[in-house]
């Protein structure tokens, strides 16, 4: 009997594991969620050590012609947020102080530390739309642990005013 109830009890786990899908697969297969990360003017794509963040939940971009505010949140709760110093096309140091990058990963922060954390590319700013294009990448650091991440990433955000 005893071996009985076991093969019972190992074949139902077998049977729920086998069922089990992660809860953005199952909201992108019933067409909740798309498959893709955002659109043209609305998205905002990172990689933190081969681990996709897209900001599926929120954007807000915020600008007032001369610098931006950008931060994305995720289904799963997880935040990028990225101050951008300056609009102009061209390339930027991320560090502490300028281009402060912070992604909060399942609650634990990462910031941009140090002089030279990374670089921030502006690739293209349109004043009437508003719209603001950017990749970058940088050195991450959680200060509660000690654990340093690289992130890469780009935004292709419509930036409402704050004038």
């Amino acid at each position: 009997m005893r071996i009985h109830s076991t093969f019972l009890l190992v074949l139902t786990a077998v049977v729920f594991a086998s069922c089990a899908k992660v809860g953005k697969e199952v909201a992108e297969e019933i067409g909740l969620v798309p498959e893709t990360c955002g659109s043209d003017g609305a998205r905002i794509q990172v990689d933190l050590d081969g681990t996709s963040f897209c900001a599926d939940a929120n954007i807000t971009a915020v600008s007032d012609g001369t610098s931006a505010s950008i931060s994305g949140v995720s289904l799963l709760g997880n935040t990028f947020t990225i101050q951008v110093d300056s609009i102009a096309t061209g390339t930027q140091r991320i560090s502490e102080a300028s281009n402060a990058v912070l992604f909060l990963n399942a609650g634990t922060p990462y910031v941009s530390i140090g002089d030279s954390a990374g670089w921030l590319v502006i690739d293209g700013y349109d004043a009437g739309t508003r719209r603001l294009r950017a990749h970058f990448q940088a050195r991450v650091h959680n200060e509660m642990n000690g654990q340093t991440k690289t992130l890469a990433g780009s935004v292709d955000v419509s930036c409402g005013s704050v004038e």
